[in-house]
């Protein structure tokens, strides 16, 4: 079987909140829990699914403004890179600069390293370092089909923003360079914004990632 993504999308900053279904039909991984965190979680109920995990690609407010009332209908184990946790435990004073209200969520449970390999259900994704955006960005890349959850990193036609608290234009695009850019071109891409899009699709027409005059990789 193959494994099914869902996409819910809310909130004044327009996230995703995603449901992965994984290969076995049974199991569910509920990916950056923002505003749309209801509509995901009557997703996985009305499916019979069993989240196994609740999965943070970084920890910016507006991917765990859900995390508390996910936290609170699955009690399973929160996942986030250890580098993150900073703006994790500062997420609240983020959310009062932009003007957007903010449940505190309890802490993190497992930490992501990267290099290795997480599975449930039957689907195993590998923890991918890509920090630019966040310190403590990762992303998530099937081992076995074309897919790669890749939170704030790319989006079709664009990049994740840099001029927050920690985040670094060169460390983004080096990252984008040499862990999104080198996955096959068929591989799709499901970031935090926006609608999916494929490697071959933003290596051919992102113009951040095209130098617009020779047309050669930055």
């Amino acid at each position: 079987m193959k494994i099914e993504i869902l996409t819910f999308t809310g909130g004044p900053f327009v996230q995703n909140t995603l449901l992965v279904v994984c290969e076995d039909g049974r199991t569910g991984l509920l990916i950056d829990p923002g505003a749309a965190t209801p509509d995901a979680l009557a997703a996985a109920r009305a499916r019979d699914l069993d989240i196994a995990a609740l999965l943070l690609t970084h920890a910016h407010v507006d991917h765990i403004d859900g995390l508390k009332e996910a936290k609170a209908a699955t009690e399973v184990p929160i996942h986030l890179h250890p580098l993150d946790r900073p703006l994790y435990d500062n997420a609240a004073n983020l959310a009062l600069a932009f003007g957007v209200s903010f449940a505190e969520p309890p802490p993190p449970d497992i930490d992501l390293v990267p290099g290795t390999s997480i599975a449930f259900g039957g689907s195993e994704f590998d923890v991918v370092f890509v920090p630019g955006h966040a310190p403590g960005h990762v992303m998530f890349v099937s081992t076995a089909h074309p897919v790669a959850i890749v939170g704030d990193v790319i989006f079709r036609g664009s990049i994740g923003r840099t001029d927050l608290p920690n985040g670094n234009y060169g460390v983004l695009m080096e990252s984008i360079r040499s862990q999104v850019l080198t996955l096959p071109p068929e591989t799709r891409l499901y970031p935090g914004h926006g609608p999916e899009t494929t490697v071959g699709l933003e290596r051919d027409t992102n113009p951040f990632v095209l130098e617009l005059h020779s047309g050669r990789w930055v």
